[in-house]
This record gives structure tokens, sequence and C-alpha cells, in this order.
């Protein structure tokens, strides 16, 4: 599987990459599995959407940011994120990459940013 970036390069991501294993090439399942790698001080934009979807951790360990809530993740963890949850995945001072599939609706709406410390639930 080819490594490509997280997404087209700007502030709200740091050392991610990506790769597609289900969904990109023809295939027509229902869902995408992908698989992301955060490095070392690396994180994923602080996005919501109306799609919900599952994180799997598979390699080393960091951290899943839903809303107001930090969840720290290692080998096996699961993680549901729920239509217009703010969510974020990071891997603060961890030295080895922080690696999880992610489980994603086929047909869905785009990520928008969404603002630091959201939270439905707690606001």
């Amino acid at each position: 599987m080819p490594i490509a970036d997280y997404k087209p390069t700007d502030d709200s991501w740091k050392g991610v990459t990506r790769r597609s294993f289900v969904g990109e090439r023809g295939e027509s399942p229902l869902f995408h599995l992908r698989y992301f790698e955060i490095e070392k001080g690396g994180y994923t934009t602080l996005e919501q959407h109306q799609h919900e979807h599952v994180v799997v951790c598979v390699r080393g360990k960091g951290e899943a940011v839903l809303g107001c809530r930090t969840i720290e993740m290692g080998f096996g963890d699961v993680v549901y994120v729920a239509p217009n949850d703010a969510h974020q995945f990071r891997n603060d001072e961890r030295d080895e990459p922080f690696g999880f599939f992610c489980i994603v609706n086929a047909e869905r709406d785009r990520p928008r940013e969404a603002e630091a410390n959201f939270c439905p639930i707690c606001d």
C-alpha cells in the first residue's frame, strides 16, 4: 500500500501518514479501511463531521480527544466517534509511532475543523 500524506499540508496537523487498504482502488464496499500513523509530537486535525467511524489502535500508544475527554489508547483499544463529535488523535511524546485503523462509511461528508474544547455534552 502506498503511503500518502494525511491531508494537504496546512497547520492543522503534523506528522501523520495515511494508507488506504479498502475503498480507493475500484472496490465497491460500503466502507473504507484506512491506516494512519502519527509520529512523535504529531497530531491529526481537530475536526468534526456528520459520519461516524471506528478507530482501532494496532501500534504504539496515543490519545484520542473526543470533545472535552481525552482517552489513552494502546494496542487493541477501540474508539467510536459519533456523528458531530469533535475529535483528534495525538502522539505527544512517545518514541514509537501511534498507528491505527480507521473504518469509515464509503459515502460520507467532508470533515470541517472544530473549535478547541468543543463539547456539546459539556457546554
